[in-house]
């Protein structure tokens, strides 16, 4: 089961990959606000503000970035510090990030995500996407098969002044694995 892991590792992170914002992080902000008769009001103004630019900024993210692992738009978009928590890991840091990306684009040259709800709040910016390429690089320890594959995925994006700076995925590792011929289907 432990060659799966590494797998999971890169998959989730795609997902997540999500596959970044210019705002200054909401909760630090909004201390700083709330300093008068109205404050309560200001600083559900600012968060709403933070959380429309943090949102505009993932669209861009996953429009711009994750279809093409471009170096110029992870520097954009990523903290060089990011720290990406999925599949019971956490790893951290920009180059690693790209390098997941690029994994993943190896073992599914037509991958492609597409965001089906996004939903923001302050500083943190949720994204569930679907997930369809075809397998045909290494993946989980698995050469590629030329199957298809079709999986959903869910992130937490948490963003400060205008990067990405950590990331939560769940990827269905599980769809994956079977529709490759890993594991035997249910």
């Amino acid at each position: 089961m432990r060659r799966h892991t590494k797998a999971a590792v890169v998959v989730t992170t795609l997902g997540a990959l999500s596959f970044s914002a210019y705002a200054a992080n909401a909760a630090d902000t909004a201390g700083s606000i709330n300093t008068g008769s109205g404050a309560a009001a200001e600083s559900a103004s600012w968060n709403h503000g933070t959380a429309q630019v943090n949102k505009r900024i993932m669209q861009q993210f996953t429009s711009q970035f994750l279809p093409t692992n471009d170096p110029a738009l992870a520097k954009k978009f990523i903290s060089p510090d990011i720290v990406m928590h999925f599949a019971g890991t956490t790893q951290q840091g920009l180059d690693t990030y790209r390098g997941i990306v690029a994994a993943n684009m190896k073992a599914f040259p037509d991958l492609k995500w597409t965001v089906q709800d996004m939903r923001a709040e302050g500083d943190t910016v949720a994204i569930r996407y679907t997930m369809d390429g075809t397998h045909e690089g290494p993946f989980a320890g698995y050469e590629g098969t030329g199957k298809k594959v079709h999986a959903e995925s869910m992130a937490f994006y948490r963003l400060a002044h205008g990067k990405i700076v950590e990331e939560r995925a769940q990827l269905d590792m599980l769809t994956i694995l079977q529709q490759i011929g890993a594991i035997p289907a249910a």
